[in-house]
C-alpha cells in the first residue's frame, strides 16, 4: 500500500509494543520525502561534517605525536642497553655480555634480549625472549646477516611475536641488531604493546564519542528542524490563505520575541495595510458602481420611454437605431454593475450565502440542454457527458451564473470544432464541473490574468463582453471552498485548437 507523506512503498507496520516509538519517529517528520532537504537539518549535516572532519584532523595529530614520542622513546631505551653491551663487551668480553642477558629478566622484562653468531644460530635470550616463541623470528636474523657489516654495524628492527599470556594476541617489537664482531651479534627489541593498546583505547574513545555525537547531532537537528518548519508553516499557511483571496488571516505571534515573532509581525502588519488598501478600493468600486446604477436604471427608463414613443409617432429611422442602441449599452452597463456587485458581496462574505445540498446532476443537466441549442445555431457541435445522482453543497443560483458564464465563454470563443461539457466526481471524490472547447486557447503566460476583473485578451476585443465572466467565476468557486483551473484543451487537430479546458471544483460533499 502507497503512503501518502513517503511517496513510496509503505513501510512495515510495526509490531505493537514499538507503536508508541514509532509514532514519535512519525512525528518528527523523518519518513516524509523533503524532511532530509530542509535547510535546517542540512545545516545540522555540514556542522556534523565539519565536526567530523575536525575530529579526524585533532585525532590524526594525536596520533602522530603519539606514535613518534613513544617511537622515540623505545629507540632511545633500546640505544642505552645496546651502549651498555657495547661497552660491557669491550670490557669484559663476550661472556660477560651473555651472562648480563642471562640475568636482565626481572627489572627487564618490557625488553626481549639475545645474542646469535654469524649462522643465525641463538647464542643467548633472557626469559622474555625464550617465553615469546623462539624470541627472533629466522627471517629476521636472516635479514639482519645480510645488513650489518663492519662499516655499518647495526639496523633497526620490527616483528611480531605471540604474547606468553595470550597466544591470540601478538605483542610488536620494536628494537635493533647490533654487530660486536663477525661471530658475535646481539639485539635489544622492545614490546610495544603498551603504546598499541593506548592508541586502540584512543580510538574506541574517539569513534565512540564521535557516534554519540553525530547521533545527539541528529537528534538535536531533527529537533531543531521541526520547531523552524512548524514556523516557517505557519507563515506559508497564512500567505496561501491570503492569496486565495484571505486578506483577514493573520500570523499567530508566540510572544517568544525571536526573529519568527519579529517576521510575523512584520507580516501581519503589511496584511493590515493590504487589507485596508484593498477595502479603500472595493469601497470606493462599488460606491462609484452603487450611485451610478440609479441614474443608469433612470437613464433606461427614459430612453426606453422615447424609443415606444418614436416608434408609435413613426419617427425617424435613424432616431429609433439610435435609442435602440443606447438602450442596449445601458443594458449591459446595468449588467456590469449587477456582476461587480455579486463578486463583491462574495468577496466580502468569504463564502457564498444560503448553501444547500442540491442535485448537481439536475443542474448540469438542464444547462447541457439550454447550450446544446445554443451551440447548434452557431454550427458547432455540443456533448454533454454527466454523471447520474451526483449531488453537491453550494448556493444553485450563484453556481448557475457560473456555469453560464463558463459555457458561454467556450461557444462564443469556439469558431469552429466543438465544446464538451462534464460533471464527475474525481478520485479524491471532488464535484468537477468542466467545458472543453476547440477554439484558439489561452497561452499558458496569460491564463492567470483571464480571472483578473475587466481583463480581456487581445484576441476577444472584437467580441462583445467586459472581462467579468471568469472573475465571477472564480470568484463562486472561492466561496464555496472550491477552485477554479484553466489548462490546455484536447490540442490542435484537423487545424483546430489548441482549444482551453476550465473547471469549476467543489469540495467532496461529507
Amino acid at each position: 500500500m502507497a503512503d501518502p507523506d513517503t511517496g513510496g512503498a509503505a513501510l512495515s507496520s510495526p509490531g505493537p509494543s514499538s507503536t508508541g516509538l514509532w509514532s514519535r519517529l512519525d512525528g518528527l517528520g523523518l519518513f516524509r520525502p523533503n524532511f532530509f532537504r530542509q535547510t535546517p537539518f542540512r545545516l545540522t549535516l555540514v556542522f556534523l561534517a565539519v565536526y567530523v572532519f575536525a575530529a579526524g584532523m585533532v585525532f590524526g595529530y594525536i596520533y602522530l605525536a603519539t606514535s613518534t614520542e613513544s617511537r622515540a622513546y623505545g629507540d632511545a631505551a633500546i640505544s642505552a642497553r645496546l651502549n651498555m653491551y657495547k661497552a660491557l663487551d669491550a670490557q669484559s668480553g663476550h661472556a660477560a655480555v651473555v651472562g648480563r642477558i642471562l640475568t636482565d629478566d626481572a627489572p627487564e622484562w618490557v625488553f626481549a634480549k639475545g645474542a646469535f653468531d654469524s649462522s643465525g644460530q641463538i647464542l643467548a635470550q633472557n626469559m622474555r625472549a625464550r617465553m615469546e616463541g623462539r624470541g627472533l623470528p629466522d627471517a629476521v636474523i636472516q635479514q639482519a646477516l645480510k645488513t650489518v657489516s663492519a662499516s655499518n654495524p647495526t639496523t633497526t628492527i620490527n616483528y611480531f611475536s605471540p604474547s606468553a599470556n595470550d597466544p591470540q594476541h601478538c605483542c610488536r617489537f620494536q628494537g635493533r641488531v647490533l654487530r660486536l664482531d663477525d661471530s658475535f651479534y646481539i639485539y635489544v627489541a622492545m614490546d610495544m604493546s603498551w603504546a598499541d593498546h593506548g592508541f586502540q583505547q584512543e580510538v574506541n574513545a574517539v569513534v565512540g564519542g564521535g557516534l554519540l555525537v553525530i547521533v545527539l547531532g541528529l537528534f538535536a537537528g531533527t529537533l531543531i528542524n521541526q520547531e523552524v518548519s512548524r514556523s516557517v508553516q505557519r507563515v506559508t499557511n497564512v500567505l496561501s490563505q491570503v492569496s486565495e483571496g484571505n486578506l483577514k488571516a493573520r500570523i499567530a505571534v508566540r510572544e517568544s520575541g525571536d526573529e519568527f515573532d519579529a517576521l510575523s509581525l512584520r507580516i501581519n502588519q503589511t496584511l493590515d495595510r493590504m487589507e485596508k488598501t484593498m477595502g479603500n478600493l472595493k469601497y470606493a468600486g462599488d460606491a462609484i458602481a452603487h450611485d451610478l446604477r440609479s441614474p443608469l436604471s433612470r437613464l433606461r427608463t427614459r430612453i426606453e420611454v422615447s424609443l415606444l414613443e418614436v416608434e408609435k409617432k413613426g419617427g425617424d429611422p435613424v432616431a429609433r437605431e439610435a435609442l435602440a442602441g443606447a438602450l442596449d449599452e445601458t443594458d449591459q452597463l446595468l449588467r456590469t454593475f449587477q456582476t461587480v456587485f455579486a463578486i463583491s458581496r462574495l468577496q466580502a462574505a468569504g463564502q457564498a450565502p444560503d448553501q444547500k445540498l442540491f442535485s448537481a446532476s439536475e443542474l448540469a443537466a438542464d444547462f447541457g440542454e439550454l447550450f446544446e441549442a445554443v451551440a447548434a445555431d452557431k454550427g458547432l457541435d455540443f456533448e454533454a457527458e454527466i454523471e447520474p445522482e451526483v449531488r453537491a453543497y453550494g448556493n444553485r443560483d450563484f453556481l448557475a451564473q457560473a456555469l453560464a458564464n463558463l459555457l458561454d465563454n467556450a461557444i462564443k470563443y469556439t469558431p469552429s470544432g466543438g465544446v464538451t461539457f462534464r460533471l464527475r466526481r474525481t478520485s479524491q471524490a471532488e464535484i468537477e464541473f468542466s467545458v472543453t472547447d476547440t477554439g484558439p486557447g489561452v497561452p499558458e503566460q496569460d491564463r492567470a490574468r483571464i480571472t483578473e476583473r475587466f481583463v480581456r485578451l487581445e484576441n476577444s476585443r472584437t467580441l462583445p463582453g467586459v472581462g467579468l465572466g471568469l472573475s465571477m467565476v472564480e470568484a463562486v468557486a472561492i466561496a464555496h471552498g472550491g477552485r477554479f483551473e484553466v489548462a490546455e484543451g484536447p490540442g490542435v487537430y484537423d487545424g483546430k485548437g489548441p482549444g482551453l479546458r476550465t473547471a469549476l471544483v467543489l469540495p467532496p460533499v461529507g
